[in-house]
C-alpha cells in the first residue's frame, strides 16, 4: 500500500528526452547544464493544485531548484525569485544563475516570515 497522496504516473523516457532537447540540457530555473539522469521532472502547476499530467505542464529542474519550488506554481516561483516570467522565458536562462542567488533570496524570505511571526506574537493578549 502506498501512502502520501495519489499515485503518480511514470513519465516516459521519450517525454524526458523531448524536454531535455527542448531545454537544451539546462535546468529551467538556474540554467545549470547537466546529464539527463540528474534532472527531476517537475509539474509547472503541481498536481496538488489541479495541474495536468501532460507534456505542456512538465519541465526539467535540478534537485535544488525542484526542492525549492515545492508546490509553488511556475509563475509563483518565478515571481518569488525575480526570474523572467514564463511568458517571456521561452527557454532556460543561457547563463547559469548560481545557487547562492536562490539561497540569499530564500534567507530573506525566511527572515521576513520570522519577523512577521514575532510581530504577531508580541501583540498584547486581552
Amino acid at each position: 500500500m502506498i501512502f502520501g497522496g495519489p499515485v503518480r504516473k511514470q513519465i516516459s523516457k521519450d517525454i524526458e528526452s523531448e524536454l531535455f532537447k527542448k531545454q537544451k540540457g539546462r535546468c529551467n530555473y538556474c540554467g545549470r547544464k547537466m546529464s539527463i539522469s540528474y534532472f527531476h521532472v517537475d509539474h509547472k502547476t503541481p498536481v496538488s493544485r489541479d495541474g495536468k499530467e501532460s507534456i505542456g505542464n512538465y519541465q526539467l529542474l535540478c534537485a535544488p531548484c525542484n526542492g525549492r519550488k515545492g508546490d509553488l506554481t511556475d509563475g509563483e516561483f518565478r515571481r518569488l525569485y525575480h526570474l523572467t516570467s514564463s511568458r517571456q522565458a521561452k527557454a532556460p536562462p543561457s547563463k547559469v544563475i548560481p545557487q547562492s542567488y536562490f539561497i540569499k533570496i530564500s534567507k530573506e524570505i525566511a527572515a521576513k516570515k520570522a519577523k512577521k511571526r514575532r510581530t504577531q506574537d508580541s501583540w498584547p493578549l486581552f
